[in-house]
């Protein structure tokens, strides 16, 4: 779990999924941990994301699917940005409509990606995204 966490660069780096699907959730987890040095937790729904995220488990970025139980994607991302600004927060999900896009940035996204998603791009993203927090 968190405490397994490997080193990125000189910083380590904590990431949660918030993914219902456990095949697409390992999956990512597999990517990221293949591409670099980090501890990956899953959420499977929105409440126990929220549930995950307190003063002594801060994650360094956050992925999140917008279509989950209990608590959408985007009522997740509005929550955590009313309690921490700065953490990167990717909204990945099937939806690639305009509105879709629009409400996760509205709602504080710092970038939105649609499943599918290839390895190189995704990964370039969350490369982006873990820079702006260094």
């Amino acid at each position: 779990m968190i405490n397994s966490l490997h080193k990125v660069g000189n910083a380590y780096k904590r990431i949660l999924i918030v993914e219902d699907n456990k095949m697409h959730s390992e999956l990512l987890k597999i990517i990221i941990q293949s591409s670099l040095d980090a501890g990956v937790v899953i959420a499977e729904n929105g409440k126990e994301a929220l549930d995950k995220i307190t003063d002594d488990c801060i994650f360094d970025l956050i992925i999140i699917d917008i279509m989950i139980p209990k608590i959408n994607g985007i009522d997740v991302l509005k929550a955590i940005r009313k309690i921490y600004e700065r953490i990167p927060i990717l909204m990945l999900s099937a939806l690639s409509s305009s509105e879709a896009v629009d409400k996760s940035f509205a709602a504080g996204a710092d970038d939105y990606a649609t499943k599918p998603i290839e390895k190189s791009s995704l990964m370039e993203k969350i490369g982006i995204l873990l820079e702006k927090d260094l």
